[in-house]
């Protein structure tokens, strides 16, 4: 909090700071202007008429700062980072749509996969996975659908494998070796609880496929990764 504050104080003082400088060359040419214009006449830069206008703007753009942070913003929680719940307006609106067009039309399978994945990306994991289950009902067991069913019961579990996640992603992988979500679900949570080994294994397999419909490079370099954190760990 007191960096913070600090950086805060800072940037007012340069705001300030401008604001008296603008304010005493503007001066300076006055004085300069009367000197040459008039001998005679003393001036006292320093008076009160002189610094009231600078000390009353520099009160009036500090009280604006104040009450508009007192509005907006969140000094005493600015070093709690926390999950933001609110689901993304154009990620509710999207699942609004998809979820019109599926009640409109419910066999239309592409729907009830935008509405799957729209579900996903606002982090509605329970409602992503049932309207994969539609889908699968209606067109029955793809490996493509499954994987992104074991994604989504993994991260609705709060990325853990459960044996229920496990069983989807063995359907998937029988129906098809390379499926994508599978394969990248397995070696993701193997990566991320220290089994490199079983990470590269995974992403191995995937450079095997004839897909292109990924990006190969960062398979390549997550390879690269887990290979140093292997020979970091020896």
């Amino acid at each position: 909090m007191n960096s913070l504050a600090v950086g805060i104080g800072i940037s007012l003082s340069v705001f300030i700071a401008l604001i008296w400088r603008h304010h005493l060359q503007s001066a300076h040419l006055l004085l300069n202007e009367s000197a040459t214009g008039d001998e005679g006449h003393r001036y006292t830069p320093f008076s009160l008429s002189e610094i009231k206008v600078p000390v009353a703007l520099s009160m009036v753009f500090l009280l604006f700062c104040v009450s508009l942070y007192a509005q907006i913003g969140r000094f005493g929680e600015w070093d709690k980072g926390v999950v933001d719940e609110n689901i993304d307006y154009l990620i509710a609106a999207d699942i609004n749509k998809n979820a019109r067009t599926v009640s409109e039309q419910p066999n239309n399978e592409i729907a009830l996969l935008n509405l799957a994945q729209s579900y996903a990306a606002g982090g509605l994991y329970v409602d992503s996975i049932n309207s994969l289950d539609e889908l699968i009902a209606l067109t029955g067991e793809d490996a493509a659908i499954l994987g992104m069913k074991a994604t989504a019961m993994y991260y609705r579990d709060n990325r853990s494998l459960s044996l229920e996640t496990e069983l989807v992603l063995a359907r998937a992988i029988a129906l098809d070796k390379f499926e994508f979500q599978s394969r990248l679900l397995i070696a993701t949570h193997a990566y991320l609880n220290g089994q490199f080994e079983q990470a590269i294994e995974q992403w191995q397999l995937l450079l095997q496929s004839d897909s292109q419909s990924f990006n190969r490079a960062s398979i390549n370099n997550a390879i690269f990764r887990a290979e140093q954190k292997i020979a970091n760990r020896s």
